[in-house]
């Protein structure tokens, strides 16, 4: 079975879940990872097929979302290139771990993809949320994995 594995290194949770999944996966299949992202401090000890900076998130010194931070490195036409060039359809299964590119190029050209993390429970409406919600973060979680 082929295997593509999106991670995204916006910080080192992903990362850190990536090296522990990563050998369930191999022996599962020949596993490709897509590493998208610039700002996790852990290396992922596993060859990288595809790399990308992305659609990456900055976080303040209070440890909320940087918006500013994150539109000035926003590349829309490159982002744009890679969800049409990553070819997402020679795969079996792919994987997602909030990561963009891998996710928006599987819903342009109509592949089923997993979804692996938290973010991915925002889906759902029973997931609870904070009393105040805020705009920009609820778009993100829905739109971005």
């Amino acid at each position: 079975m082929k295997i593509l594995y999106a991670v995204q290194a916006t910080g080192n949770g992903h990362i850190s879940r990536a090296m522990a999944l990563l050998p369930h996966l191999q022996r599962l299949g020949d596993v490709d990872i897509f590493l998208s992202g610039d700002n996790s401090n852990l290396s992922l000890n596993a060859p990288i097929k595809y790399r990308s900076k992305g659609l990456s998130l900055y976080f303040n010194n209070s440890g909320g979302l940087d918006y500013s931070r994150i539109i000035r490195n926003f590349r829309p036409l490159e982002l744009r290139r890679e969800i049409a060039d990553l070819p997402v359809e020679k795969y079996d299964l792919v994987i997602n771990d909030f990561e963009f590119i891998t996710s928006a190029s599987c819903a342009k050209k109509g592949i089923s993809s997993v979804q692996v993390g938290h973010q991915a429970s925002f889906r759902s409406p029973l997931t609870p949320r904070p009393a105040q919600k805020s705009r920009m973060g609820e778009w993100l979680l829905l739109n971005y994995s």
